[in-house]
């Protein structure tokens, strides 16, 4: 790892996403305490296909609907941070992930226009 000040800020988050996909062990406990599971619709599923499909998420930005659900439902409690027992940050992870699928669903040009506009819409509060 290079030293911080050498690092621009895509490369410093690119390594700490990698640092956490090779962490993961793909366990699924902390599918199992989030609260948003179920309010998710997603329950049923597999609490490790669940995690293993938000990592494809993260790496490919394609995954299984269950974990795109996951992703899009966070409630940011925390209890998944909490119940990693490998230091893993599944919140983070969850980020990364709805950050994945915006990029697959949409161009460069149409992001950098709604995230201006939603600046502007916060500006103007």
């Amino acid at each position: 790892m290079q030293p911080m000040n050498d690092l621009s800020f895509e490369t410093a988050l690119d390594e700490r996403v990698e640092d956490m996909l090779d962490a993961c062990t793909r366990c699924g406990k902390c599918v199992d305490v989030c609260p948003s599971v179920k309010p998710a619709g997603i329950g049923a599923a597999s609490s490790e296909d669940i995690i293993s499909g938000v990592l494809d998420i993260v790496r490919s930005g394609e995954g299984p609907e269950a974990s795109r659900k996951w992703a899009a439902s966070c409630m940011l409690s925390g209890e998944c941070i909490k119940a990693c027992d490998y230091g893993v940050n599944p919140r983070f992870l969850l980020a990364m992930a709805r950050l994945a699928i915006t990029k697959t669903e949409s161009e460069l040009p149409d992001r950098r226009r709604w995230a201006w506009k939603g600046t502007a819409v916060s500006a103007a509060m």
